[in-house]
């Protein structure tokens, strides 16, 4: 599978790699270049007819100076940043 490039908010494209992928279930991404890199798996569960639950787990991996950079500073702003993505996600997702 060909890699997936993406562009955050700040700084430079980086690349990842689909990981798993069991449509419209389950998918996962690693990061594979860059100082700081991201793990995503993202898992999709009915609750109802018409209702799911979504459960999104991220990680990161330091290299370089990604090593001090991930343990003082990214997995906080992260956890601190979440909220507010998952909130505006919902919102999309139930605007339709």
């Amino acid at each position: 599978m060909p890699p997936v490039v993406t562009s955050a908010e700040i700084g430079r494209p980086s690349t990842s790699e689909l990981t798993h992928i069991d449509p419209p279930r389950t998918w996962g991404v690693r990061g594979t270049d860059g100082p700081i890199r991201a793990a995503v798996d993202v898992l999709v569960e009915p609750v109802t007819g018409s209702r799911s639950r979504l459960t999104i787990s991220v990680d990161f991996t330091g290299h370089g100076i990604g090593k001090i950079l991930v343990p003082l500073m990214i997995r906080r702003e992260a956890r601190k940043e979440m909220p507010a993505n998952m909130a505006a996600l919902k919102q999309r997702m139930e605007a339709g």
